[in-house]
């Protein structure tokens, strides 16, 4: 297993060996800014990658498994979370034609921004403790997972006075 915070990828023996899949494991320590929750960093992503030579073009399949650390979204919980994402790209040979695309050059695939990329669109939009995780009462700050409280937490509707408006 190769630990970095890049994956670059030897194409030697893929493309000796068009067709046959090729197996790689990576450990990458990635920037916590990828990360879309305050106060969260990445411990660690583990990559089980299975990279298959089409001659020109090259297929990367596998799967990546995240450690975070973080707080919950909602009752502010120190928590640490593992998220398994599948991945799935096709590089083109040192193609101008594919600006959409990601290429290589070469015997080496630097696969490290489609990676980053696809960690980035995946991740879910909030980092929660567990998923019905209640939070915390808006008026007392009582965390509601370990205890309710007699708070009046109901309210007017904001948009309530726009009933009233004549046109």
């Amino acid at each position: 297993m190769i630990v970095s915070d890049k994956v670059i990828i030897d194409l030697t023996e893929n493309i000796a060996c068009v067709g046959k899949p090729i197996e790689f494991s990576f450990r990458c320590n990635f920037d916590d800014s990828l990360l879309p929750y305050p106060e969260s960093e990445f411990v660690q992503a583990d990559l089980q990658l299975i990279v298959t030579f089409l001659k020109p073009n090259v297929l990367v399949e596998g799967k990546i498994c995240c450690d975070i650390k973080g707080y919950c979204d909602r009752c502010l919980a120190e928590i640490s979370r593992q998220i398994e994402i599948p991945f799935s790209q096709i590089f083109y040979k040192d193609s101008a034609d594919e600006e959409d695309g990601y290429v290589y050059s070469g015997s080496r695939l630097d696969a490290t921004k489609a990676i980053c990329d696809e960690i980035v669109l995946s991740l879910p939009s909030s980092l929660l403790c567990k998923p019905d995780c209640k939070g915390l009462c808006p008026k007392c700050g009582i965390d509601l997972n370990e205890k309710q409280c007699n708070c009046d937490t109901s309210r007017e509707n904001a948009f309530a006075a726009l009933k009233n408006l004549k046109f």
